[in-house]
């Protein structure tokens, strides 16, 4: 019995540190992105590949509503290795600048992995987040996409 406790206790402890990428990264965010071409979930990526996105605002499983009425700014697009959750907060080993100023008009951009990805301790945990702000709308929410997780690996 005792060892059936120690398990279940491990699992429980392991699905409560998950990363869920849904839930919001911050104040007033909301995963309202729809990302229909990018980063399948457990792929692994090269530094130096060059990455298709074609997102767009209609409603999602994860948001019905897209505040699609409010004109958004101009996209974001970073990548974060190993997020986790602190109560309120995202923490994370390393963050990285891909873009930034995207028109989202076009629905889609080519997004490029650096050719030099710092040492992390764990390659394995990469998230890239799309993201954008609505600075019309009362509160001024953000709205994002996040793919992940994935390896980058030379």
């Amino acid at each position: 019995m005792k060892i059936s406790a120690a398990i279940l206790t491990s699992c429980l402890a392991a699905s409560a540190t998950a990363f869920d990428k849904w839930q919001p990264w911050g104040k007033r965010d909301y995963s309202c992105l729809n990302v229909y071409q990018g980063i399948p979930d457990s792929a692994t990526l090269t530094p130096g590949q060059t990455v298709h996105l074609r997102f767009n605002r209609e409603p999602t499983s994860h948001c019905a509503d897209p505040l699609a009425k409010y004109p958004a700014d101009k996209y974001s697009i970073f990548l974060y290795n190993n997020p986790v959750r602190n109560r309120d907060v995202i923490d994370f080993d390393q963050s990285i600048k891909i873009a930034t100023g995207v028109d989202g008009s076009s629905g889609a951009i080519d997004v490029k992995i650096p050719a030099h990805i710092p040492k992390v301790k764990d390659g394995d945990v990469w998230y890239l987040r799309v993201g954008t702000e609505l600075p019309t709308a009362p509160q001024m929410p953000s709205l994002f996409h996040a793919a992940g997780p994935f390896t980058i690996r030379a």
